[in-house]
């Protein structure tokens, strides 16, 4: 009974302010601005109402119409700071439109050209998994433009979308897969299409970051295989380093590995046992062949995956940026002269069966 007395005098009120004058105004402002104020009420939020231009435009509308006796009682979410805080905006956009010149753009430095824009998007495109840092390397080293890795992240976040199918190379790239006198080499073991073990030597030039070559074994290793292998993994060169860098690995203790290095007369350089910092580099290239190569295709063979490795041995010398060498390529440093691209006019030239693209000039 109780109920239906405070029902009662609440629609005799309503009447009353409906029959008065701009009431239908008023209760019709009022009742939209209460159920806004629900609508954010009932949203997911961790600590405060999420409060949108929307809202505030239609809080900020209906504050007007209501009379200033009901507002008080009607403001369930607001506060007065956000109907003087949209007064205030509504107030600066008046006079600088009013007094502002007509320039529409903003003031400052303009963003990078249309050019520029559209290779940072290809190349991520072409290259999803390549980050700010290395796209901005990339870019310089191509066109001779200097670009931070800061700049490229605005452009990606501004104008790239990533594809559905950007997760990995496409079915056809899989299928077409099936000056320092120091050297460091390290050995690591993969698996092929049919899980036969296969080890493979790395053999790099400390200074300059260039693979020197690779030594590929299916099976157990033992002197012989290890000497075979450091011989096919330098074939290709003319001259011998003073020293050889290489771990405590039991395979270098072997005879025939001591009695090869005596004949090439190398001075073989022993790390910090158990520590792997003490060989930072080719740890380092081991992880960047697993991660960009190895992980990213298969082989089924000796000579598939020796093939593959001189593949990606190509583009890591030649085309590939490094960070540890500030942009540049390990072989970039040769006398030949370097052709640049023009951002107006360039191609774009496939690496390791297309696993990788970078733009060289047209």
């Amino acid at each position: 009974m109780r109920d239906l007395v405070i029902l009662f005098v609440h629609v005799m009120a309503t009447l009353s302010r409906l029959l008065g004058p701009g009431g239908t105004r008023s209760v019709v402002a009022e009742s939209v601005l209460v159920k806004q104020q629900l609508l954010i009420l009932n949203r997911s939020r961790q600590r405060s109402p999420n409060l949108l231009t929307l809202d505030r435009l239609v809080a900020g509308l209906c504050a007007l119409l209501i009379r200033p006796a009901r507002l008080i009682r009607s403001a369930i979410v607001l506060k007065p700071s956000t109907l003087l805080n949209f007064h205030q905006v509504m107030r600066n956009r008046k006079y600088r439109l009013l007094f502002s010149s007509k320039r529409r753009g903003k003031p400052g430095p303009k963003g990078p050209n249309k050019e520029l824009i559209e290779a940072v998007v290809q190349m991520k495109q072409l290259n999803p998994a390549w980050g700010c840092p290395r796209i901005a390397q990339q870019i310089a080293l191509a066109f001779d433009i200097p670009i931070d890795k800061d700049v490229v992240r605005r452009i990606l976040a501004s104008h790239y979308r990533p594809e559905k199918d950007s997760g990995g190379p496409s079915w056809l790239t899989f299928l077409g897969h099936m000056k320092d006198s120091l050297w460091s080499l390290d050995l690591f073991k993969c698996e092929s299409a049919t899980l036969r073990t296969h080890w493979v030597l790395v053999v790099m030039d400390q200074y300059t970051r260039r693979i020197i070559g690779f030594g590929v074994h299916a099976g157990m290793v033992d002197g012989v295989a290890l000497c075979r292998m450091f011989n096919r993994a330098i074939r290709w060169q003319r001259w011998m380093p003073k020293y050889l860098s290489s771990d405590h690995d039991p395979l270098y203790r072997f005879g025939q590995w001591q009695a090869n290095l005596r004949i090439l007369e190398v001075t073989e350089i022993k790390t910090v046992p158990y520590v792997p910092l003490s060989h930072p580099f080719v740890e380092r290239m081991i992880g960047t062949i697993r991660r960009e190569c190895l992980d990213r295709t298969l082989f089924w063979t000796t000579a598939d995956l020796e093939n593959k490795l001189l593949d990606f041995r190509t583009y890591f010398n030649v085309h590939r940026s490094h960070t540890g060498l500030e942009g540049r390529t390990p072989d970039q440093d040769t006398p030949m002269p370097r052709p640049v691209a023009k951002l107006h006019s360039y191609r774009w030239q496939r690496h390791c069966r297309g696993l990788y693209h970078t733009p060289i000039a047209a």
